[in-house]
């Protein structure tokens, strides 16, 4: 994992280690693994289970026992699944998502190599499949699923792999130069909107990192995000406004393997995606940055090489 040159933010969460601590007493929580396995020709396949109660395909997961922490049930919950033990757990990232009932729920995914196992049919899994990316992607029941097998599948393919959700903060009104606390002004109206839309967009994605800027409007726009998932929300002076670009380049290679969420300002986030764009990085999208908009960006190794612009949810509509 990137080394952590974060600096936990006070009002933040507890600042738990998100590998093996017990989780927070909040939503319902659970753990699960992605099964990887390498083929003949070398080509990685994953394996997907069928759960007769919701006549769904998804990955093995299940709730955490009590004082669990989120890795040993990860482990526990999958083999007990599938009969596959998985070796060298690597961690995927936390997604958050509502129950059929509508109760909040936070899964944390590892992505582990399978051992050697038999699948005996169980009161939860009455069938598994091993499969290739592509026809797991069409299999698997639910976006959250997706997503994590896709941050998973970049793993395999390259252990290097990592993602960064590069946002500009949510609306927060306007600049007043007679206003010498700027780094206090919080988010306004549709900026409170545009956070809703936020938080649900990305507790969607695998995410094992939260930073920010310490401006309140950028705090403001992740916290609820960092609150959702039990990760806690990181203070980096790199996203702060006027910081120069060498110093985002620098903190995206400590991020690599990462799938981080940063959280910062219109010149920041400019002066990087036009250095992006001028190297020649294929970037999908607009060169826009508006406030409440996201920057997907791939890496290999700590470097960019590819992204994608994901503009304000009132652009949608």
């Amino acid at each position: 994992m990137a080394d952590k040159r974060f600096n936990t933010v006070p009002e933040g969460d507890d600042g738990h280690d998100v590998d093996t601590e017990p989780p927070p007493k909040a939503s319902i929580w659970a753990a699960g693994c992605v099964l990887a396995r390498t083929r003949e020709d070398g080509k990685p396949e994953y394996l997907i289970v069928h759960r007769p109660r919701y006549d769904d395909w998804s990955l093995p997961k299940g709730k955490l026992d009590k004082n669990e922490s989120f890795l040993d049930g990860a482990v526990r919950e999958t083999f007990e699944e599938t009969g596959f033990a998985a070796k060298k757990p690597r961690l995927v990232g936390t997604v958050g998502y509502h129950t059929q009932n509508g109760n909040p729920k936070v899964v944390r995914w590892w992505l582990g190599q399978a051992s050697k196992g038999t699948f005996t049919p169980n009161k939860e899994v009455d069938a598994v499949k091993w499969v290739r990316f592509k026809k797991g992607q069409r299999l698997l029941s639910y976006r959250n699923d997706r997503e994590v097998l896709d941050r998973a599948n970049d793993m395999q393919l390259a252990r290097s792999a990592g993602v960064i959700y590069l946002l500009r903060h949510a609306s927060a009104g306007n600049r007043s130069p007679m206003d010498p606390d700027d780094w206090s002004r919080g988010l306004d109206r549709r900026g409170v909107e545009q956070r809703r839309w936020l938080t649900r967009l990305l507790q969607a994605h695998p995410i094992t990192r939260i930073g920010s800027s310490d401006y309140t409007r950028c705090l403001d726009t992740v916290r609820p995000l960092s609150n959702r998932l039990g990760i806690p929300l990181e203070f980096e002076p790199a996203l702060v406004e006027g910081s120069h670009p060498h110093r985002m380049v620098s903190l995206i290679h400590e991020l690599q393997e990462e799938a981080a969420v940063l959280c910062s300002h219109g010149d920041v986030i400019a002066d990087l995606i036009g250095s992006l764009v001028a190297s020649g990085i294929p970037m999908s999208g607009p060169m826009k940055w508006k406030k409440g908009s996201v920057w997907e960006l791939r890496t290999i190794s700590g470097r960019v090489v590819s992204g994608r612009y994901l503009p304000p949810h009132t652009e949608y509509r």
